[in-house]
């Protein structure tokens, strides 16, 4: 169980999901209600449930800490009567007090009355996974945890020594460039750079129709507020990317789900669906997509650019993984087939520099363009202009070719360790893609294991992954979960997969054990 400093804090607004501060010993003997209760009441006096949090409900937290619904109503009770929690008709169960010590001294820390009226949104328009995304960025300073769960660049591969050799070569003869107001559209020299990187890959573009943002997520909900009105429908794959789920559902958009196999999205199914609902666009992943890692097939990728012009529907082509590929030829864009600016297309240096520079890009019809840059600087005003300064030498200095080759090899050695890992420590049921580029693999269990009963499971090992409910609209997803080979290290790889295999071994010997007992009952015959 995790110790908590003495010294004061800010009280945050926005805090963990509470599911991750309770940590059950399910053999020490105390009632499970007793630890949960103390757990949150440790969390509540030292500040990290700050007053005015609104806890899950006991149906929602019993789901995800896999207990009785009673036990967690017995240790809200306890809660309650101890005053430091309370429930509102409407608002739900809040935190109510929350004490901190400094420098040996208790004292209440009165919170503002209007946080607590609060409306009660961003869970009920996002859903249960409505904090994974930032669980995701914020898994690698975990270190009692083995993660194979962010889709990160792999820490030891980021390019720190050129970004500080071009930082000490020509940020003082470049200041104003780097660290001053940029136009809302970008840089002009990172713009003209992206429009001749994107040519190379067959999509005809020019620096007018390049908008630089602050993270392809931007892009996605700067389209999502031009296009969209509250209810529009939405098309997207499925499985796809949490965070355009997350962006679409954000604006009320309704978002429909299409099945996807090994070539893509199947339009044999999303034409009906274009007919009948006549959504305002298609969210699409074409080149390894996330989280199943396939390419889209040049067939569906020329049957989904003629029924997007025929219903007049434009198409959001999401392409982080692009130059991340291992075999063959660089897979193209999508948008290298549009002969009529059906396509808009992000990208990012995310992936393959650093997130934390914060500089993507959209390429998209110049009149689309300018629009966005006026939505845009109501948020913003411009990307940061350090990163974009930044990323534009590189490309400037001819360094961004010989990186993304490095790249390439070593993250094709590490997806190529984890399969191994996994035909090593797995059974040979659980099926696993081979994805040639991108991050992820995507493996689907047994048809009777469920991907959340093993990562209750996993966890008793010190090792986590991504279940992937949250990666579908349907509501399936049960039996999938995601690895990153990426981020972790070579041998945090191994040692992963291993605990994982651990993890399904007892979750098929309980399995086993239940449906013996079950052929062994004692059957009375009804004479």
């Amino acid at each position: 169980m995790r110790q908590h400093s003495n010294q004061h804090q800010p009280r945050p607004l926005f805090t963990t999901p509470v599911h991750t501060i309770i940590q059950l010993e399910r053999n020490s003997g105390l009632p499970l209600y007793r630890q949960i209760c103390q757990r949150l009441r440790e969390a509540i006096l030292s500040g990290e449930l700050a007053e005015g949090v609104r806890l899950p409900t006991e149906r929602t937290l019993a789901s995800e800490l896999g207990v009785n619904r009673t036990t967690v109503m017995n240790a809200y009770n306890e809660l309650a009567s101890e005053g430091l929690i309370e429930g509102h008709v409407g608002r739900g169960t809040l935190v109510r007090r929350n004490h901190f010590v400094r420098d040996g001294d208790s004292f209440e820390n009165e919170s503002a009355s209007w946080l607590l009226g609060l409306p009660a949104g961003e869970r009920e328009i996002l859903g249960s996974d409505a904090h994974m995304l930032s669980e995701l960025a914020s898994a690698g300073e975990r270190r009692e945890i083995l993660s194979l769960a962010p889709g990160s660049p792999a820490p030891n591969l980021l390019p720190a020594p050129m970004l500080r050799s071009i930082f000490a070569d020509g940020l003082l003869a470049d200041s104003q460039a780097a660290l001053g107001y940029c136009p809302v559209e970008g840089l002009h020299s990172l713009r003209r750079g992206i429009a001749a990187n994107m040519r190379r890959r067959g999509v005809t573009v020019d620096t007018q129709h390049i908008l630089i943002l602050s993270g392809s997520t931007q892009g996605v909900g700067l389209i999502g507020r031009f296009l969209l009105n509250p209810g529009d429908e939405v098309v997207v794959e499925v499985p796809t990317y949490l965070g355009a789920i997350q962006a679409f559902r954000s604006l009320n958009a309704r978002v429909i789900g299409v099945p996807t196999d090994s070539d893509g999205i199947r339009v044999d199914l999303l034409e009906s669906i274009l007919a009948r609902h006549r959504p305002r666009l298609i969210y699409t992943q074409p080149v390894h997509q996330n989280p199943t890692g396939f390419v889209m097939s040049q067939e569906r990728r020329r049957r989904l650019l003629v029924l997007a012009k025929r219903y007049q529907t434009p198409i959001l082509e999401d392409d982080p993984y692009g130059e991340i590929y291992f075999e063959g030829k660089q897979p193209q864009p999508l948008k290298a087939l549009d002969t009529n600016g059906q396509v808009l297309y992000l990208s990012t240096f995310s992936k393959i520099l650093a997130p934390g520079l914060r500089v993507a890009w959209m390429a998209a019809p110049e009149p689309i363009i300018e629009r966005l840059s006026l939505h845009k600087q109501i948020f913003d005003l411009n990307t940061n202009a350090i990163g974009q300064w930044a990323v534009s030498e590189l490309i400037r200095r001819n360094l961004l070719d010989d990186h993304l080759a490095m790249l390439r090899q070593q993250y094709r050695h590490k997806r190529d360790l984890m399969l191994q890992a996994i035909g090593k420590y797995w059974p040979a049921e659980v099926r696993v893609n081979h994805p040639n580029g991108g991050f992820h693999l995507w493996c689907r269990l047994p048809a009777d294991m469920r991907a959340r009963s093993l990562l209750r499971e996993a966890a008793n090992e010190q090792v986590a992954f991504v279940i992937g409910e949250p990666f579908h609209v349907d509501g399936g997803g049960q039996q999938h979960f995601r690895l990153s080979y990426a981020f972790p290290d070579e041998d945090d790889i191994e040692e992963g997969v291993k605990r994982i295999g651990t993890a399904i071994k007892r979750l098929s010997e309980r399995r086993s054990s239940r449906d013996e007992q079950q052929r062994h009952v004692e059957h009375i015959p009804i004479v």
